[in-house]
């Protein structure tokens, strides 16, 4: 129970970070992360010229992408048996 506990705090703290993180992407922006997620993956959205702005839409992807996986785990852990 101990260590079940400990990762879901791990996940938790996890998510908090990544949060954080995309927040500031959002911002920067000006676009909500689930919004920027669907158009980037369809590809309705034009490949930035600038290398700081694919840089930065890259991360951003990479950071909502591991946003879901850290949620699903999370489901998992606290699904009741």
């Amino acid at each position: 129970m101990e260590s079940m506990l400990k990762l879901v705090e791990e996940l938790v703290s996890r998510r908090r970070w990544l949060l954080n993180e995309i927040k500031k992407f959002e911002e920067k922006y000006g676009m909500d992360s689930s919004d920027f997620y669907e158009k980037w993956s369809k590809g309705l959205l034009p490949e930035p010229l600038d290398p700081e702005i694919h840089g930065d839409f890259m991360i951003w992807y990479g950071l909502i992408e591991e946003l879901y996986r850290v949620e699903e785990e999370l489901r998992k852990r606290l699904k009741p048996r």
